[in-house]
Formats: structure tokens, sequence, C-alpha cells
């Protein structure tokens, strides 16, 4: 048991499972999972002189969470909770007239339903309660939404309303709620989920997460709860601001700027249709206002990373190559054709492995001397170091070898995610 001024957060064992309880003292209660239907055979629970009752439900952080964990409660106050939204906006728009339909979607979507489904991964198990509760409101929405008549089939009503199946959208909250619980710390509260056998197959949280997210998530994981001490790398000016306007002169423009034997270093990833990924990097050092290739590689990363991803890794192996270069220390501008790539490595606050890695080996590279800057490239514009990379990784993409640091990516699970949620609305 623990308790502040404002909350107090119960916990008893009455011979079977759990009951628990969080509120406000002169709104506390206590929620009994028992066999006994009775309340009142139980003898009251007092804390700071304050009696908390029993109740046959409790609500907390805006979930109501009722004695059979059904949910069924909650499904009830979250459908009369979308219909007073819906209530209020209802005004802007009367079958056919008012607001255009694409504005009333949009508000749909953006107020009306995520009102109706908060916090929907705690309690959504597509159980037929739930279900048939909410669906009346969700209809509702989208009849207001297209100003269709009531005999309209619900098919044809969602199909015009642009919504998706509510148990396809709520499988899609869920799992895009889950994946990010399997890349927690092994000791956090929440994760990562895992099976759980004896757990009843119809009730909602983790092990239901789990059964929703176990076909995404399998092979070695990226590890995003380890913390990374370096700091990023900082922007150097661009050679040219867009793709079109003389791209490949004002690089060359640019490169005839540098002195002797600063390093260039040019990254790329590539995607193959069946979803294998690779990356290339290019390393040239300037002299007499020419670049002269130093090194080179390609890395195949598997088909579980995104080209996002692998433009990282890309970086992480080429400064990786230069811990052993005999070269005098000097500058080093990483050309990236990438820009959510070299945002990344300016501020890797989402502590990506393929990023920390890179910024902890240009941490140890400005330890040797080197000055390490990050700078946008055009790409397909002809820049003979941005082609050989992209070279370089579509052959890294077709091979067969995979690269020890091949992994599957938040980001590659989060997007097969939205890929699997749009193939089933399609259906």
């Amino acid at each position: 048991m623990s308790h502040s001024r404002s909350t107090v957060r119960v916990t008893r064992t009455l011979d079977t499972p759990l009951g628990v309880a969080s509120a406000a003292p002169a709104a506390a209660g206590i929620l009994l999972l028992h066999k006994n239907n009775s309340l009142s055979s139980h003898p009251p629970l007092r804390i700071l002189n304050t009696t908390i009752p029993a109740k046959r439900q409790i609500k907390y952080l805006g979930v109501l969470i009722d004695e059979s964990l059904t949910f069924s409660y909650h499904a009830a106050m979250a459908a009369a909770r979308g219909s007073k939204v819906l209530g209020s906006l209802s005004f802007l728009r009367h079958r056919s007239c008012g607001i255009p339909a694409y504005i009333a979607h949009h508000l749909a979507m953006t107020a009306i339903l995520p009102a109706m489904f908060w916090a929907s991964p705690v309690w959504w198990a597509a159980t037929p309660a739930v279900t048939t509760t909410l669906k009346v409101t969700y209809n509702t929405v989208a009849r207001w939404i297209t100003g269709l008549p009531l005999n309209t089939r619900t098919t044809n009503l969602i199909t015009l309303a642009h919504l998706p199946p509510m148990e396809v959208y709520l499988d899609h909250l869920s799992l895009r709620y889950a994946i990010p619980l399997h890349f927690l710390p092994p000791h956090h509260a929440l994760g990562p989920p895992h099976s759980q056998p004896n757990t009843h197959a119809s009730l909602p949280g983790l092990h239901h997460l789990y059964n929703l997210s176990k076909h995404l998530v399998q092979g070695k994981l990226e590890d995003r709860s380890t913390t990374g001490t370096a700091e990023g790398v900082i922007k150097a000016t661009r050679p040219n601001l867009d793709k079109t306007t003389r791209p490949l002169e004002l690089h060359k423009k640019w490169l005839r700027t540098h002195l002797d034997y600063t390093i260039i270093i040019y990254t790329d990833g590539s995607k193959l249709d069946n979803g294998a990924v690779g990356c290339g990097w290019a390393i040239y050092h300037c002299g007499d206002q020419q670049l002269y290739r130093l090194s080179e590689g390609q890395c195949h990363l598997g088909n579980r990373a995104k080209v996002y991803d692998v433009e990282l890794h890309a970086v992480q192996e080429a400064v990786s190559t230069l811990l052993t270069v005999t070269a005098p220390r000097s500058t080093i501008y990483k050309c990236i054709d990438n820009q959510a790539t070299i945002d990344t490595l300016q501020s890797n606050k989402d502590n990506h492995e393929y990023a920390r890695c890179a910024l902890e080996t240009i941490a140890a590279l400005q330890l040797l001397g080197w000055q390490t800057f990050t700078t946008w490239c055009a790409s397909h514009s002809n820049i003979p170091g941005n082609e050989r990379a992209d070279t370089l990784a579509k052959m890294a993409a077709s091979s067969t070898v995979h690269c020890r640091f091949a992994l599957t990516t938040k980001c590659w699970l989060l997007a097969q995610a939205r890929k699997g949620f749009l193939a089933r609305w399609k259906k």
C-alpha cells in the first residue's frame, strides 16, 4: 500500500485474485475480484481515517475497470462519450448540407474517435459485447460523415465514409502500441510482452498485445534501451539547396573549397522489391582540389529494416573504417542524401541503435583529433561519390551474405503494422 496527500493506491488479497483501487481519498474505491458476488460480505478498508468502499467498477486513468474484466461498462461509457462529441459537432453537417464530407471525416478521425477509443490497447480484445456496443456509435459517425439514410447497409456506409472497419482500426491501434513495448528494458513494468498461456484468451492486456505482435516481432531486435552518451553531429552548410538547381556543378564547387586531406564520405541505402535492403559507402580524401578514393564497402542487412535504418548503418561502417586510417587528422564531411538520417545524427532523440553506434564511433574519432560534420547531398544527380555509394548499396541489397549487424528494427515493424492495417482495410 502506498499513499500521498492526493492519491491512494491499494492492493489487497482476499483468498483469490488481487483487487486494485486508485483515486483521491474522498472518491476512493476498491475493486474486488472475488467469487463471492456480495460486496457487503467483505470487511471495510480504512486508510488515513477514510473508509474505502467496495465497488463494481473503478476508474483509473480514464479507463473504467469492472469486476469481470470484460470492460463492457467502459465500452458503454466510451460509446456515450463518442456520441457526446458527435452531438457537439453534428450542427456542422446535416445530411448533405453544411461542411464537406472530407472535413467531417477529418473531425471524426481527430476528435470523435480519439475520445471514443481512448486507451483502447488496454481494454480492446475484440469481444462480442464490447464490439456490439461500440459499433452503434461508430456507424452513427459514418452516417454523419456521408449523410446517408438509416436504411443504408453498414458495409456501404463504412466504405463511403472512408472509415476502416472498426475491429481492424482498433487492432491497428493496439499493435502500434504493442510494438514499442518490445523495445523496453526487461525490468520495465510494461514489457517486453510475452506469452501467458494461463491467461484467458478473451481478456485484454499484455498477453493480447503479444498475440497481436508475435507474427512480426521475430529475430534479433534493435536495442533501444541502452543509453548513449555521445553528442550529435553538427550540420554543415549544404553545397546546393535542392536537386534541380545545378546540383553537380555546385557540389564540385563546394569540393574545391576544402583543404588537402579533408575526408569526404558518401553513403546510401537501397531496397529491392522483395524487401531486402543494403547500404554502401565510399570514402575519399581531397588533394589538389580533386577527390582520391580512400576506401569503400557494402553491407547486406536482410529484409527487416528500412532504407532509413541502413543509411544510418552505412555511416557507422564508414566512420569505423577511419579509426584505422593513418592519414593526417583533419575534417570529415559525411554527404548523405537522406534528410531524416542527417537529423537523427544531429539529435538521436529516439535512441536508434544504428545512430547510437555511429555517434559513439564519431566521438572516438573526435578524441583522435578529427572534426566531423554532416551535409545533404543530392541523389541521382551524377555526383560521382553518391553514385558510387548508390551502386554499392544496390549490390549489397542483392547479396545473400548478411552483415553481423542485421536487425529487426522498430521503424520496420511500425511500417509493417501500417502496411498490414491498410491491407486488411482494403479487403
